[in-house]
């Protein structure tokens, strides 16, 4: 019996910490060049991405693009308002310099879960054409 409890134990607390991983894991994302159009897709693995909304209840987007002026933008990948694990970054960068992309959020809480937050920073270096 004690080992039955011990099982159920781990099996209790292997469920209880979600840890977020992203696709691609380095921070550096593939270089940009001005006039040319740009596309990455980042995944975020590890759980189901809460879904955020504002008054009029549009999806909100936690996550940013700085300098925000430089023809990038941030997006989700698709229009199902409960699927958030996908973000995209695209766009036709207008000039050239380092670009940081922050994407940032928590997981849907489940049944012996915790809420678990994630944050992390891309660079995205734009390059003058050759």
């Amino acid at each position: 019996m004690k080992r039955i409890l011990s099982i159920f134990y781990l099996f209790i607390l292997s469920g209880c910490t979600l840890h977020a991983e992203f696709h691609p894991e380095k921070n550096q994302l593939k270089d940009a060049v001005v006039g040319v159009p740009y596309y990455v897709k980042i995944d975020i693995l590890g759980g189901h991405v809460a879904t955020l909304t504002n008054s009029q209840g549009d999806r909100g987007f936690v996550g940013d693009i700085r300098p925000d002026d430089v023809g990038l933008h941030l997006e989700h990948c698709n229009n199902d308002k409960y699927d958030n694990n996908c973000v995209q970054i695209k766009g036709i960068p207008t000039k050239k310099g380092m670009v940081k992309v922050r994407v940032s959020g928590f997981f849907n809480v489940a049944m012996f879960q915790k809420s678990s937050e994630f944050d992390k920073t891309y660079i995205i270096r734009i390059k003058d054409p050759v």
